[in-house]
């Protein structure tokens, strides 16, 4: 299965999240490789410290453009981090993504700034993303305070996104075990984050995986762009009288594969409909003609005897 980890936003964790999902599969026994695709290369630097200082299990990282990495056919899992430096490679992953993890953290500029990716998924997958999940990350710690269950209930309007139950504390370990190449759970295997971030990892990546075909199979939500859909994902300065102009893509016509090929089923069987009474009436007007010309046939043998009788 290949999960792209992104978001139009910077400082939302990505690069954080990638590397502690990488090395949780790989002390699982799983055959997981992280492509980084984000010019900064913080994930590669993590992985190449990690290398350094042998700490096992060690992790796969295949840096550079889209065109540049490769994909192993061997490998179970597939994890990649891009950045939207690169947004020629940004979008070539989320082509092929069967799922996309979206880390928010909890502000009304990230909410509004997951409303724009949200639209912009759809917008560059003909309307068919892959699956889309959001999870807080960064969230408060501090239960008196309500911003992350306000962007929790922010995200869960949105259209098309599942948002995960598991939230990501705002804790200095994750900070502190990236530093040092290692996951959250090695640093401080008994802490409130390790147990946050385990249960996060066995939530994506605990349950059987299906391929994009199964996706596909899968997937019933239509994906016309109507009213409901573009109202969720507007933000304030895409309503009228505001600056942003954001285009979802045409409301009537973006369709699913499946819509498209009964409509070319439909305009088949009308032309093969049209094309057969033409048929038909060609054949009438050539035995229409045929009889005509017999009685013509008639009407001059009979002109013929009757002028050699007055003879």
């Amino acid at each position: 299965m290949i999960t792209v980890i992104a978001n139009l936003k910077g400082g939302t964790g990505k690069s954080t999240v990638t590397f502690n999902l990488a090395v949780w599969l790989r002390s699982t026994g799983r055959r997981a490789i992280v492509i980084d695709l984000d010019p900064q290369r913080t994930l590669s630097d993590a992985a190449a410290l990690r290398t350094e200082e042998e700490i096992e299990p060690s992790i796969r990282v295949e840096a550079g453009t889209f065109a540049d990495v490769n994909f192993p056919e061997d490998a179970e899992e597939i994890i990649i981090d891009v950045g939207t430096a690169d947004l020629e490679s940004f979008k070539q992953a989320i082509m092929i993504a069967d799922r996309i993890l979206i880390p928010v953290t909890p502000s009304q500029a990230d909410i509004w700034s997951t409303q724009r990716f949200v639209g912009f998924l759809y917008k560059n997958t003909h309307g068919n993303p892959a699956e889309l999940i959001t999870v807080l990350n960064r969230a408060d710690t501090n239960k008196e305070i309500q911003a992350s269950d306000e962007a929790a209930a922010a995200l869960d309007t949105l259209p098309g996104v599942r948002l995960l139950s598991q939230r990501l504390s705002n804790r200095t370990v994750f900070r502190d075990s990236f530093s040092e190449g290692l996951a959250v759970f090695e640093l401080e295997p008994r802490s409130v984050a390790s147990r946050e971030f385990k249960a996060l990892a066995e939530t994506l990546f605990g349950h059987t995986t299906r391929s994009l075909l199964d996706r596909l199979r899968k997937q019933k939500r239509s994906t016309k762009v109507d009213a409901a859909f573009r109202q969720a994902l507007e933000t304030p300065a895409a309503k009228p009288g505001g600056a942003e102009r954001t285009d979802y893509g045409p409301a009537t016509t973006a369709q699913t594969t499946e819509e498209s090929w009964d409509e070319e089923q439909q305009e088949s069987k009308k032309q093969k409909a049209k094309r057969s009474k033409k048929q038909k009436k060609g054949s009438k007007e050539k035995r229409g003609g045929k009889g005509k010309n017999a009685k013509n046939s008639k009407k001059d043998k009979k002109n013929k005897k009757g002028r050699k009788g007055k003879r």
